[in-house]
Order: C-alpha cells, then sequence, then structure tokens
C-alpha cells in the first residue's frame, strides 16, 4: 500500500502524504457508520485514514491498463486535500500540484464543450465528472495506468498531469 502512495509522489522532495497517519483495510466492501453506505474504499481527513477492501484494492493492480485502481484514487484525494492545506506554507510539492490542478481547470473551462468531449470519448469514466476532487483522483489514475493512450487522446491534459506530478509515467 505504501508503494502505491509513494507512486504519487515520486516527482517530489517530500514524499509524505501529511493527512495520512492510518490505514485500515477490510478484507471486502464494508459498512460506513457515517454515512451509512457501502464502500470500497475511503479517505477519512478527520481520521486522518485511508480505509480501503483488500479485495478491491488487489483488483486495482491485477489488471494494469483499465484505468480502476482504488488505491491510487483514494491516496489522490488524500494528497489533493494535504496539498490544498499546505499550499500557503510555501511548500513547493503542493504549490506545483495545485497551480498544475488550476491551470488544467482553466484551460478545460476555457475550452467549449472540452468535457461533453472528454465524457464522449469514453476514456474517463463518468465518476470523474461528480466533481473536481473526484475529477482529480480519476485523471491521475488514467495518467498512471495508461499513460501512452492518455498521451495519445489528451495531450495537452497529458501534460498538466505530468507537471502536478512533476513525473512522467509514459516510457517509465
Amino acid at each position: 500500500m505504501a508503494a502505491t502512495a509513494i507512486m504519487l509522489t515520486f516527482g517530489y522532495r517530500d514524499y509524505a502524504i501529511n493527512l495520512i497517519d492510518k490505514i485500515l483495510i477490510y478484507p471486502s466492501v464494508f459498512y460506513s457508520n457515517l454515512d451509512r453506505n457501502y464502500h470500497k474504499g475511503h479517505f477519512n481527513p478527520g481520521y486522518r485514514a485511508i480505509i480501503l477492501s483488500w479485495e478491491d484494492f488487489i483488483h486495482g493492480h491485477q489488471i494494469e491498463d483499465d484505468n480502476l485502481n482504488l488505491g491510487i484514487h483514494e491516496f489522490v484525494h488524500a494528497l489533493h486535500l494535504s496539498y490544498l492545506n499546505s499550499k500557503s506554507n510555501n511548500d513547493i510539492s503542493a504549490h506545483i500540484f495545485i497551480s498544475s490542478l488550476e491551470a488544467l481547470n482553466e484551460y478545460i473551462d476555457s475550452k467549449v464543450n472540452f468535457k461533453l468531449q472528454m465524457k464522449k470519448s469514453a476514456y474517463f469514466r463518468s465518476y470523474a465528472f461528480e466533481n473536481n476532487f473526484e475529477f482529480t483522483a480519476v485523471i491521475i489514475e488514467n495518467f498512471i495506468e495508461t499513460p501512452q493512450e492518455f498521451r495519445r487522446q489528451f495531450p495537452t491534459i497529458y501534460k498538466h498531469v505530468k507537471q502536478m506530478l512533476n513525473f512522467n509515467f509514459a516510457g517509465y
């Protein structure tokens, strides 16, 4: 699990994700009393915890090119929020990640019907368009699992994500 988290911070001097103190692992899908729903994975910033279904975590690594990786997805949520919280502290990693994400969002917003084009491509699963946190998690899953395809279909978005992570997964 730690290796999955570190994949996201290869490009940074400080590899730690400061909002995670613990990782809870359930054998399979689990029920949360907090929101009364079943989950495969969840990041809970209040408890500073990543909670994962082991079955689904393993599945995310067994199929390396389906753009579904629960570990990456949940750790991105923690990284994203951690960097949002520390951007004002002159954290260079946070600055790179957040400013690149902001530039990506500005790029997408400046293009007429670009989000619709992204949806129609079916390259990004529909969950990406729920909110900015899900969008960020899904595009980074795609970036890591199918970097060449990502770069081919959406080269400008790929460039922004590469800047966000300060690392190039294509050809690695």
